[in-house]
């Protein structure tokens, strides 16, 4: 479910206009918010068309489909039941999504940015000519710097307590202004292109979505913790939850892995994560084909 404008290049420029809030939300609600503007008739037949077979059906108000088994194996420093090493597990990722799944979503996710409340792009504070080195010196240090294990530790609460998954509610202060973001359907950098994306998609999520959530299995740091140039890595694995506010009933339901790349700029700034990888345990078109499987709540 945080980036940084800067000065780009004009091919930059170009990918960052088509990219949305990081996580699953980006992914899926930027299609859910076009289905919602055309629910008037597509609602209407879809009801007309399943009037008849809801009523025979297996389906039963107000319980969930079964939980399904963990797509990813338990962390293997975590004193796991025996399961697979976490490295081994298949997951989908950006490179492998094929590029019409994509298009979709990222010209999706472009028509929620057009027709959002945050309106056009938020003025960028690159704009001034600055370079990438002057605006992170300009920029102020943390409230608290991080050593490796306290950002773990505050990663793992944006899961927990922030749902970040579903509100993008993340503390900014642990992130580079260049982080790149990256999940199976989409890529982007900088921090302010996640702000401006996550104006225009907050008035989606509390429209559509109703009993989200997100349960954290594991969030450690990768190996020790550290690697080469004062850099190191924090892997959480989870599950997000929720039920989508249109006429056919939709549910989201989708386990994942996101590696927190960070690096250790010392002093009073500590560690900010400079990369975030999301995977899942779905393909991307499986996960987008969660959007028109109807009556799922």
């Amino acid at each position: 479910m945080a980036d940084a404008v800067h000065t780009r290049t004009r091919a930059d420029a170009a990918s960052s206009s088509k990219g949305g809030v990081i996580g699953v939300e980006a992914a899926m609600l930027s299609i859910s918010s076009c289905a919602n503007r055309a629910a008037t008739s597509l609602g209407a037949t879809t009801s007309a068309r399943s009037s008849g077979a809801t009523s025979s059906s297996t389906r039963q108000p107000g319980r969930h489909p079964p939980r399904r088994s963990l797509v990813v194996s338990k962390a293997s420093t975590g004193g796991g039941d025996g399961g697979d090493d976490d490295d081994d597990v298949k997951r989908s990722n950006y490179k492998e999504t094929s590029g019409a799944v994509k298009g979709l979503v990222s010209g999706l996710t472009a028509v929620v940015n057009a027709f959002g409340v945050g309106g056009g792009d938020v003025a960028s504070s690159g704009s001034s000519g600055a370079t990438r080195r002057e605006r992170r010196e300009a920029r102020p240090p943390p409230s608290t710097p991080r050593n490796p294990t306290a950002l773990a530790a505050d990663i793992a609460r944006e899961f927990t307590e922030a749902k970040y998954l579903w509100t993008g509610d993340i503390n900014p202060e642990m992130y580079d202004l260049y982080c790149t973001f990256t999940d199976p359907t989409l890529s982007f950098a900088g921090l302010e292109t996640f702000q401006r994306n996550l104006a225009n998609l907050q008035p989606v999520l509390s429209r559509l979505v109703r009993d989200s959530d997100v349960e954290l299995y594991s969030c450690e740091l990768a190996g020790d913790g550290k690697g080469g140039g004062g850099g190191g890595a924090v892997r959480a694995r989870w599950r997000m939850t929720g039920n989508l506010r249109v006429p056919w009933r939709p549910r989201i339901d989708l386990e994942g892995q996101t590696t927190f790349t960070f690096k250790d700029y010392g002093g009073d700034r500590g560690c900010l994560i400079t990369a975030y990888q999301e995977e899942w345990g779905l393909s991307a078109g499986e996960a987008v084909m969660q959007l028109v499987t109807p009556f799922k709540w």
